[in-house]
């Protein structure tokens, strides 16, 4: 019969269990105190503006590198052309195919092809890979047929083309009476760091910037009239800034300034410029738009627990976690912003 002290941890043993879970939780909340307090200013599925207030531009860097080249997507990886009687070329095929953005909310639940235990990384089985299957001809006589996104037909259904969905889908080719076409692809999980196709972030379209802060000067506004307040107000971009109607009380138009990198120079008259114009260093503006493979959204929490993780490491390679405090959390920013 086993003794009782073999059943049961010793009481040094729960001590350092207690201990470990303290510094585990204490660690967390430092991670949390680091996140800065964001506003959402503008939420679609694809697109996302927000405002991150009380942080450093190395924390802004991290962030944006992480969104852009670490958080995960599906993306068609292999391509086999098996029948290709069109005009283009199997080259020129497969690269329109690899640029297609894929549907990858589940991308966390799969392992990478070079990791996957189920077919000892193959990277040929339905826990790290999906495959797609594309058949098609043209067989009307003097007409064509538009080959799309559409035609892709996936052996897993939560990962499909972004704009499956929709009445028309991403052009792939156009095939010729008689003409033919078969093929079949194989996607998997990767990051933009390895491959441009795996990053989610439409890089032309997306930024962030440290915006301009403005103050209206009652002083030089009150006396203007109302007709040279609209005058004025006529100068900048439309409503960017309002009148009220009950007090003529010219105001700015908060949800609008976001638009604006930075304050335009009016042709306005005026000795005086009735505003002013700064800077606040801690504050920035972020552009998001994906490719549509992940929600926007879902790419800044994705971006937001990478990061987490990444500084839990480093504290845990140290075997400390630096007093808990902002400042040494801090640091380990600028050492991860420093990595590139």
């Amino acid at each position: 019969m086993p003794s009782q002290s073999s059943k049961l941890p010793s009481e040094s043993g729960k001590k350092q269990n207690s201990a470990e879970r303290e510094r585990e939780m204490e660690s967390l909340l430092s991670l949390n105190r680091l996140i800065p307090s964001w506003k959402v200013l503008q939420s679609y599925y694809s697109f996302l503006v927000f405002e991150l207030e009380g942080t450093t531009e190395s924390f802004v860097r991290v962030l944006w590198r992480i969104m852009k080249m670490e958080v995960p997507t599906i993306a068609i990886n292999d391509v086999v052309i098996e029948t290709n009687s069109s005009s283009l070329s199997d080259t020129f095929l497969i690269q329109r195919l690899t640029l297609i953005p894929l549907i990858s909310e589940l991308a966390n639940l799969m392992y990478y092809s070079t990791d996957c235990p189920n077919c000892n990384g193959q990277g040929h089985c339905r826990r790290c890979s999906v495959e797609f299957r594309l058949t098609a001809k043209c067989i009307a006589p003097g007409q064509t047929l538009d080959v799309t996104s559409k035609d892709l037909i996936t052996s897993d259904p939560s990962v499909v083309p972004f704009d499956f969905f929709e009445p028309t889908g991403s052009p792939i080719v156009k095939l010729q009476p008689g003409e033919e076409l078969t093929l079949k692809a194989i996607a998997r999980k990767g990051i933009g760091k390895n491959r441009v196709k795996w990053s989610p972030l439409a890089q032309p379209l997306s930024d962030y910037y440290c915006p301009s802060k403005i103050r209206i000067k009652e002083e030089l506004m009150e006396p203007l009239t109302l007709e040279e307040k609209k005058q004025w107000v006529a100068t900048f971009p439309p409503n960017f800034f309002l009148i009220d109607p009950l007090t003529q009380k010219v105001m700015l138009n908060h949800s609008e300034v976001h638009r604006y990198r930075m304050m335009l120079n009016p042709e306005a008259t005026f000795e005086a410029m009735p505003i002013e114009v700064y800077q606040e260093k801690d504050t920035f503006i972020f552009i998001v738009q994906t490719t549509c493979a992940l929600k926007a959204s879902q790419l800044l929490m994705n971006a937001l627990e990478i990061l987490k993780q990444k500084l839990l490491s480093l504290h845990m390679l140290e075997d400390h976690f630096l007093g808990y405090d902002f400042a040494g959390l801090a640091s380990d920013i600028e050492m991860l912003d420093s990595e590139n």
